[in-house]
């Protein structure tokens, strides 16, 4: 039975309800105290995204305006979970309705690029083996579909040990250049699950970039709803990263090296609830893929992600997905400190340091240990010890490294004697820029191969 303040509540098929849209056609849900039928939902889901793309540069364009802003490309990131299907979905019948209006014209050309994590999650599918099925269904519009590597991230000639003080001081030193690190065998190296986790979001937003400043995309688009946005902000508090949540959770501008890229969230005021009955409705879950690994149901097994996304769910659960749009409300208020200035860029995941954390975190902790008494607490100086070391910064060798609180936690935990393997940025070279990316799919290539199958003549033609 359906909570009166459910987000979506499905009627039942032998209520004779009209759509409040068309008035025609019987309504089968109601959303936001309004009932709608099949295709008035759709297109009300789709008129979300209208409404946040509708600058000239996404449009059709002709004339003088078609010379100034000239070819846009929009790149789309796509997991293949619910939100970015949905996304792609809204995309491609838009470039659909562009293309039969304006006789096989588009206002842009879409590249969607997926971050490959089969191996990693455990996929029930591979993206190359289910997409392109989908992609049919939006001919005559032409749809790039791409798959990355993960290991594109890993630059082994920018790898260092990272190891931490009781001081909370960083430090680099260099590691066998002999061996070849994955992406896998690095976040093997995390102290938890949630650390692993922090770390790949770094890296898809890092590739992601990336992809686009190769591919020559001015905008990057991502399916977060608007209540995975919430979830990313109170995640992001809780991982000491409230510094960056109105670049995480607003539409903006990133800089990546000398070009700006416009990073847009077309979904936001759209509730998971209504991600899932577009799904349903759209027939896309057949093309859903997911992580075979099941979840522990014990708290402290899970990551940050995991337990916010519990939260949110229970609330959509019990009537009260609204208060997504509240966290959304309040963290849209959050910006980058003003009138201050920028002390150093992390070297881990990149982010502007506004002010020291170590000495704030030396100011909230206690760096004087109690006598030691028992046996128990000298079993915990021994594991502090390996795992910190004695507190003395001349016992670690290594250069000095500028690392942000988010980043200090993240480390938190790593053993002193085996350290943390990572990519570190430089301050005058972005890590990685010059690295080619490891494509593991791309349909361009097939399509190119097509048309040259079109003229090669077989031996049975004549010459």
């Amino acid at each position: 039975m359906s909570t009166p303040n459910q987000a979506i509540t499905y009627l039942d098929s032998e209520e004779s309800t009209s759509c409040q849209r068309c008035k025609t056609t019987p309504a089968i849900l109601i959303s936001r105290k309004e009932k709608f039928c099949q295709n008035c939902f759709i297109r009300f889901i789709r008129g979300k995204q209208r409404k946040q793309m509708q600058d000239d540069q996404y449009k059709v364009k002709y004339g003088p305006l078609a010379e100034k802003l000239g070819k846009q490309k929009v790149l789309l990131a796509l997991s293949g979970g619910r939100s970015s299907l949905v996304l792609l979905d809204v995309i491609a019948s838009l470039l659909q309705e562009q293309y039969a209006a304006h006789k096989g014209n588009q206002g842009f050309e879409l590249v969607i690029v997926n971050l490959d994590e089969y191996e990693l999650d455990s996929l029930n599918k591979k993206v190359q083996d289910v997409i392109p099925e989908l992609l049919e269904r939006y001919n005559p519009v032409k749809l790039t579909l791409k798959v990355l590597s993960l290991n594109s991230y890993v630059d082994q000639g920018t790898l260092q040990k990272i190891s931490l003080n009781h001081e909370f001081t960083g430090f680099i030193s260099s590691i066998n250049n002999s061996k070849e690190y994955t992406l896998s065998e690095l976040l093997d190296l995390c102290p938890s699950k949630s650390s692993a986790e922090d770390l790949l979001t770094i890296v898809y937003e890092e590739l992601i970039l990336r992809t686009a400043y190769k591919e020559g995309c001015q905008t990057v688009i991502y399916g977060h709803s608007m209540t995975r946005i919430a979830n990313e902000i109170i995640a992001l508090t809780v991982k000491g990263r409230g510094s960056i949540i109105h670049k995480a959770i607003a539409d903006h501008t990133e800089k990546y090296l000398d070009k700006e890229i416009k990073v847009l969230f077309p979904l936001r005021d759209v509730l998971y609830a209504e991600i899932l009955a577009y799904c349903e409705l759209a027939d896309l879950n057949k093309y859903l893929i997911e992580s075979t690994i099941q979840k522990s149901k014990i708290t402290k097994n899970l990551t940050i992600r995991d337990i916010t996304t519990n939260y949110f769910k229970q609330l959509d659960a019990t009537g009260y997905a609204s208060t997504a749009s509240t966290v959304v409300r309040t963290g849209e208020k959050l910006g980058a400190p003003k009138d201050e200035q920028v002390l150093a860029h992390c070297q881990v995941c990149g982010v502007e340091i506004y002010r020291d954390p170590r000495e704030w975190l030396r100011r909230i902790t206690v760096n004087d240990p109690a006598p030691v008494e028992t046996e128990e607490e000298r079993e915990y100086v021994e594991l502090y010890k390996r795992t910190f070391g004695t507190g003395q910064e001349g016992e670690i060798e290594g250069d000095p490294v500028s690392i942000c609180y988010g980043c200090i936690v993240t480390l938190g935990g790593v053993k002193q004697e085996s350290g943390f393997v990572w990519p570190i940025k430089s301050h005058e070279v972005e890590a990685g820029d010059n690295k080619e990316l490891q494509w593991i799919y791309r349909n361009d290539e097939q399509e190119k191969q097509k048309i040259l199958d079109e003229f090669i003549l077989s031996d049975e033609e004549d010459v």
